[in-house]
């Protein structure tokens, strides 16, 4: 299991990377019979690596909906394939608003960013349910968690539209543990201090929000969190990418800024593990972490400059972008290995560290960024960068990476 997919947001193209070879196949969506210009988000791909779906939003003058797709063929050496289209699933008609609680800005520390605003129902956080024939995706505009059947020809058939606004707002996917029993939903928002354990049915397909897990107390938290990652079948690693206040922070609370949470969903309990740091080189998140992932023994963390740079000027977004590499011997304890930089380790221009996906076989790890148009493959025998995709390479805001094999 080779195959990692993406989508060019700006160019509206499929991306699809092979680990193993380094190479890149970008595939116009225009170009493949019965494809709607609609503007692509997320992908994800099944574990028989033929099987694409890809998440459209509702801009106008479009609905918003997930295509299926099958690779009837991929020439690797070409940079062609072969992409059929096979469904297009309706969810939302085009301009259906979100639903995004109104806020101010009370620090300088932390502006509310227009990314954090979007106008239209977006689709995020699409996961695969192991042990089962479902599949699953979150409106983080609204509340909504929606559940698929997954057909023998690949095609889609909803079986779940769940909301319970209380325990499902602003939900960025509802990621699972490898033997399929619980689920971890983030808060992708301001102030949302906690992870949501939900309980799926894999015969039935239903999926529930049964309580939360509080990321330290009521007044003291960490809050804004990306996606969850697994280390076993109890314990979740999340990032809490929240540095400072809002107008939704009670009053006396304190946000603990950039910070990774150890989950023990046997426990129901949030131990901040990972703290800030002020320096590159420090010990601790430098820049909010996006996402984590985990392989080899070891935590792999997007860090993105997702604020304005502590300034009021939103072009001051996207400044810089590292990568942190922790050692798990101690799963209460992660061991500062290293930070890539840019300039450094990384390409002078990468910012924004956003997505970061582990191969099946995790002998990879990729972080993206859709701000720089990078896709970095770092190997994790060595935590050395492998191989850079970029601008050159045909990306232009890519985003919404999946891995064959994988859950989320």
């Amino acid at each position: 299991m080779h195959i990692l997919t993406g989508v060019n947001m700006l160019s509206k193209d499929l991306v699809l990377v092979h680990s193993g070879r380094d190479k890149l196949v970008r595939v116009p969506l225009a170009e493949i019979d019965g494809w709607l210009p609609a503007t692509p988000q997320h992908t994800w791909i099944a574990s028989d690596e033929v099987t694409v779906y890809v998440a459209t939003d509702a801009i106008p003058p479009f609905n918003a909906s997930i295509v299926t797709l099958h690779l009837n063929d991929v020439n690797w050496d070409a940079g062609t394939a072969d992409v059929e289209l096979r469904q297009i699933l309706p969810l939302d008609v085009s301009g259906t608003p979100s639903d995004m609680p109104n806020l101010k800005q009370t620090s300088s520390n932390q502006p509310i960013m227009p990314w954090t605003r979007p106008f239209y129902t977006q689709t995020h956080g699409p996961t695969f349910l192991p042990r089962s024939k479902f599949t699953y995706v979150t409106h983080y505009t609204d509340d909504r968690v929606r559940g698929f059947k997954i057909k023998p020809d690949g095609t889609l058939e909803q079986r779940v539209l769940y909301s319970q606004r209380g325990l499902t707002r602003q939900t960025h996917g509802v990621n699972f543990n490898a033997v399929g029993t619980v689920g971890l939903g983030v808060g992708y928002d301001y102030d949302i201090g906690e992870v949501r354990v939900y309980r799926p049915d894999r015969h039935t397909g239903k999926v529930g929000a049964t309580h939360t897990i509080t990321l330290g107390t009521e007044t003291e938290y960490g809050a804004f969190a990306h996606y969850a990652s697994w280390l076993d079948n109890r314990y979740a690693y999340v990032g809490a990418m929240q540095i400072g206040p809002t107008s939704r922070t009670p009053v006396g609370a304190t946000v603990v800024g950039q910070s990774v949470w150890l989950i023990d969903t046997e426990l129901d309990t949030a131990e901040r593990v990972i703290g800030p740091t002020t320096k590159p080189g420090g010990a601790g998140m430098y820049r909010s972490p996006s996402d984590l992932t985990i392989a080899k023994g070891k935590l792999y963390v997007a860090e993105e400059d997702s604020w304005a740079g502590q300034t009021d000027n939103p072009a001051d977004y996207g400044r810089d972008g590292y990568i942190s590499i922790w050692n798990l011997y101690d799963r209460d304890r992660p061991s500062f290995i290293k930070r890539l930089r840019p300039g450094r380790e990384l390409p002078a221009g990468f910012r924004n560290a956003h997505t970061a996906t582990a191969m099946f076989n995790e002998e990879s790890v990729f972080v993206s960024s859709f701000v720089s148009d990078h896709l970095i493959r770092i190997d994790t025998s060595t935590d050395q960068v492998a191989k850079v995709y970029d601008a050159d390479d045909g990306l232009s805001m890519f985003h919404g990476e999946f891995a064959t094999g994988r859950n989320r």
